[in-house]
Parts: structure tokens; sequence; C-alpha cells
């Protein structure tokens, strides 16, 4: 297995992102735009996660596998974009404390 190493201005095009099932992914502009993208993919799999727990309790589901993979994507995605959020305050505080 090749691993390809990472170097600086390098392109993150082969990864792909956590999105929920048929949404299209679009090329990101600025970090601000990948803010948004993130935290509407994470929307849409609470969403996701939302619907097949109704579909459960309502009975036109069996699958109990299916919601709890839905339920812990969604769990994992929102512990990841809080995460992402609280290393940028943290970032913003200290630039905030370096003196001038």
């Amino acid at each position: 297995m090749k691993v390809d190493a990472l170097t600086p201005g390098g392109s993150l095009d082969g990864m792909t992102p956590l999105t929920p099932a048929g949404q299209e992914t679009q090329p990101v502009k600025g970090f601000g735009d990948a803010i948004e993208k993130a935290i509407n993919g994470v929307d849409g799999l609470q969403k996701e996660a939302n619907q097949s727990i109704q579909a459960l309790a309502d009975g036109s589901v069996q699958d109990v596998h299916k919601t709890m993979i839905a339920m812990e994507k969604a769990s994992v995605s929102f512990k990841l974009v809080m995460e992402v959020r609280n290393k940028m305050v943290e970032a913003y505080q200290e630039i905030m404390r370096m003196q001038v």
C-alpha cells in the first residue's frame, strides 16, 4: 500500500466528506464556505438519524442496526464539528492575548 506524503498547499481532492446519503458535494471556495458546508452536513445527518428513529418507532422499519449506525454517524459528526469549533475559539482567544 502506497501512502502519499502531505505537503504544504497539498490538495484534499481525494478525500470524501461525511454527508448524508443522496446529498451532492460541491467544491469549497473558502473557510466560511467550508464551515457552512460542515454544519449543513451535520444537520443533514441529524435529520437522517431522526427519520430513521421515527421509522423504527412507528414500525415501518425493523432494522435496528441501520438506525444505530445513522445515530452514531450523526453523533460522531456533531462531536467533530464541536471540537473544530472549540479549537477555533481557542485559537481566536490566543490571538487576542498576543501583544502587539
